[in-house]
Order: structure tokens, then sequence, then C-alpha cells
């Protein structure tokens, strides 16, 4: 028995078991009774946190993504997600954070900051494997011993202690049937990656190109591999892909900046017969889903990833648990009829 599965017995947060145990804080009667039972019924010993507190143990984890106003703010959900998880749910231990963000298509700048984090004085890292090779070569190159994590995308050949992220392939394939299903007619779904270097986009990629390679003589996907994310570079691979395959009937962006791409088409008066879909529930991408300029997004709920990682880090290093090595993030559908 955990604090955590106390916890959830008990419908309360971790604080507030916490509270009970070592008797300090504002609790319910009722509330406390309801735990106490459950403390005694179990026979849990509190040892694990009784160390922590005795030895006063301070936890500082380092935590390597893009900039946060970056990519229409996905990253700073991601980012408050962690902190939000710090301040309530484990706010009776010491845990803080010292962000290294870098630019994400810059190899510098994350290499930079890579290092920067390994020789700071951190217990754990959070990492965001959005440059794959990268990456691995640094992980291998520090040959750090310090525990981590990859939170928004796995990555093969590494070991982390946990994973949270959705199964981007599953993600892409269902991004290819919404893109379908939302489509007005027939022709060629195109499917634009910003970032190659990025194992889950390319795993969505992948996904999208799977769904209607099923059935290649009603439909074809084709793939626009692009360097960036910027407005000029998606605007700009829209027209060559336009001038291309006049007949394109559905585009889907595997990344926060579906919006973009929406609000171009509707520039060149081309929504009409075209169906976009994409990623993330950003402000941007939820305007434009709610005026009907985007027709499906797929969340991956950032805030949540953050609370999932400093879940399982709370699990190894306050109470001395394993992690759960992986938590897959639901893929979550939206349109605008169930857009809160």
């Amino acid at each position: 028995m955990t604090v955590n599965e106390i916890a959830v017995l008990a419908d309360v947060s971790i604080g507030t078991v916490d509270r009970v145990i070592h008797n300090r804080g504002r609790v319910s009667v009722e509330t406390r009774k309801k735990i106490q039972k459950i403390i005694d019924e179990t026979g849990f010993q509190p040892n694990a946190i009784a160390r922590h507190l005795k030895l006063n143990c301070k936890y500082k984890i380092g935590i390597l993504i893009p900039e946060i106003t970056a990519e229409s703010g996905y990253w700073e959900q991601l980012y408050d997600g962690i902190c939000r998880t710090i301040n309530n749910e484990l706010s009776a231990f010491s845990f803080k954070v010292e962000l290294f963000s870098f630019v994400r298509s810059d190899r510098i700048s994350f290499s930079t900051q890579f290092h920067a984090m390994v020789t700071s004085d951190c217990s754990a890292y959070i990492i965001a494997p959005v440059m794959q090779e990268q990456t691995l070569f640094l992980l291998y190159e520090s040959n750090t011993h310090c525990p981590y994590c990859f939170i928004d995308s796995a990555l093969p050949g590494t070991n982390p202690l946990c994973t949270v992220a959705q199964d981007p392939f599953r993600a892409g394939c269902l991004a290819g049937r919404m893109t379908q299903l939302t489509a007005v007619r027939q022709g060629i779904f195109a499917v634009i990656k910003s970032d190659t270097e990025a194992y889950n986009q390319n795993e969505r990629a992948r996904g999208f190109c799977e769904w209607f390679n099923r059935d290649t003589n009603i439909h074809t996907a084709v793939l626009i591999s692009g360097c960036n994310a910027e407005k000029k570079t998606i605007c700009s691979e829209i027209d060559v892909l336009l001038d291309k395959y006049p007949a394109v009937a559905g585009i889907c962006l595997v990344n926060a900046s579906t919006h973009i791409a929406a609000s171009y088409i509707q520039e060149i008066n081309r929504k009409n017969s075209i169906s976009i879909t994409g990623f993330d529930l950003v402000e941007e991408n939820c305007e434009m889903l709610r005026s009907g300029l985007i027709d499906c997004l797929i969340s991956q709920e950032p805030a949540e990833q953050g609370r999932q990682v400093m879940m399982q880090l709370y699990r190894k290093l306050v109470l001395e648990e394993n992690c759960r090595e992986q938590i897959q993030i639901p893929i979550d559908i939206y349109f605008k009829e169930n857009l809160i």
C-alpha cells in the first residue's frame, strides 16, 4: 500500500493523505477519519515518506523542452502541468524545477542546454526528445547515471525510467481516418510534418499514410516534409502541394501548427473543398475548430503529461518504488460540438 493508493481509495489528494499521516495542516474530521481507517485496515507504514521528511530531502528536476512560448503554447501547457502538480498534489514534498529550454530546430541550442542540465545538481531529468539522433548521441556521450523520463515522445534505443506520450503511429492512423471522414470529396490526402528529426512526428506521418495505403484504388496519401513550423514555410508547402495535386481533399498537420494551415486555406478560398485536421488544443487551434476552419483535432493532453511524469518521479524519488515504464496518453478526438 502506498500514499498514492490511499489517496485513490479515499478520493483525496496525496497532500491530504500526507497531512493526516503527519498530523499537520487542515483536514476535515470526516476526511481524516476516512483516511485513518484505510491506514489502520491496511497496516500502512510510511517508512519512505518518514525518511524523506526526517532527512529533509530536496529534489531538483531538470526540464529539457523547447521554448515554452513556441509551437502555439503547447510546451507552456506541458510545463504548467509539471509545476501545478508540484505546487498542488506534491506540495508536501521538496520538489523544485529548473527549466532548460532550447530552440527546437537548433542542434547547438539543444546540445548546450542538455550539457547545462547534466552538469547541474538535478536529482532527475524530464526530457522532450524532439531531436531523435541528437538525444541518443548526447545521452550516450554524457553517460549520465541520473534518472530521466521522456515526455511528449518515446525514443527507441534508450532506457528512461518512464515515457509519457501517445502512441504516435496509432494517432497518425486515426488522423488519417478523421481527415477522410470530414472530407467532402474523394481525392488526394496530404500530411505535413515540420520536423524530420522528431520520432513522434515521423510516426504520425507514417500512420497517416498507412491508413490510406490500405485502399490505394480510392485514395492516395502524400507526405510533405518541411524544415520548420513557421507560417512562411507551411504556406509555401501548401502552395507547392496544391500546384502539384489540385484535387487535394484533405490536409493534416502532425503538430500544433494546424491553425496556420487552416488560416491559409481559408485565405486562398479553398476551405469549401479541403478538410483540415491536426493536433493539440492550443488556443489558436481551438478558435478555428469552433469557427469551422479546422474540422477535427487530436489532443495530446500536455498538462496531463506533465502531471503523470511528476507522479512517476515522486514514486521513484520519494516512495522509492518502481515507475511505470510507459504511460500512454489517450488519443482524444475533438470536433467543435464537443469542445468545451
